[in-house]
């Protein structure tokens, strides 16, 4: 008996504790699997390509964001998604969200991702619109993902497109996103053309606009 609980003592010690990678900063080529935690703002560099791999998860620990500048490709699988979260359920936990800069290319897609507990409050360094992803006239496609728990101040708790010719937003589910002061508890388009929001579930969003 004796032999045994010392094998096992053992083995258990032999065992690495990994602590998960820490991640800020600018970020191109490709990065994943696995978990990651963000400790400060993401860039992803004008010229610069950042892409994912099925089966990432991204745990932010405070109010980061992610400027994209460049091409962002998350592409995961119905089996292995990849996801934006906060580390913790804790209200300084709650993140920034993604956020296609003015000037980037288009052509970033997310395609089976999940983008949780974004937020812009009042006071947003950026914009207090899109809780969990803003673009600010940048074409791309959302599809095949959940973009749910968004708060945004103003317009768009899940998702905000300004100026967008060509975003493409289908089989997503978007909900219980919440916008404070104006429109589009779920998405809010402005002055959009070409876009293509079709076979989503909207559901459970709230706003104090109509």
């Amino acid at each position: 008996m004796r032999k045994t609980l010392l094998t096992l003592l053992c083995l258990s010690f032999a065992v690495p504790v990994l602590a998960q990678p820490q991640i800020s900063g600018s970020q191109s080529g490709n990065l994943g699997p696995g978990t990651y935690l963000v400790v400060g703002d993401i860039n992803v560099p004008a010229g610069q390509t950042l892409t994912v791999a099925p089966g990432t998860t991204f745990l932010h620990n405070g109010y980061w964001n992610w400027r994209i500048y460049g091409l962002l490709n998350a592409t995961g699988t119905a089996a292995d998604s990849i996801k934006w979260l906060r580390q913790q359920p804790f209200p300084n936990h709650r993140w920034a969200g993604l956020r296609f800069q003015s000037g980037a290319p288009s052509g970033s897609v997310l395609s089976y991702c999940v983008v949780e507990y974004g937020y812009t409050p009042t006071n947003a360094p950026t914009t207090d619109m899109g809780g969990c992803i803003y673009t600010n006239g940048v074409p791309l496609t959302i599809s095949h993902s959940r973009i749910s728990y968004g708060d945004a101040w103003w317009g768009g708790g899940g998702i905000c497109a300004n100026g967008v010719n060509g975003l493409n937003v289908n089989h997503c589910l978007i909900c219980d996103n919440r916008d404070n002061l104006w429109k589009g508890g779920g998405i809010f388009l402005i002055s959009c053309t070409n876009a293509n929001i079709s076979y989503n579930v909207i559901a459970r969003n709230s706003s104090s606009g109509t």
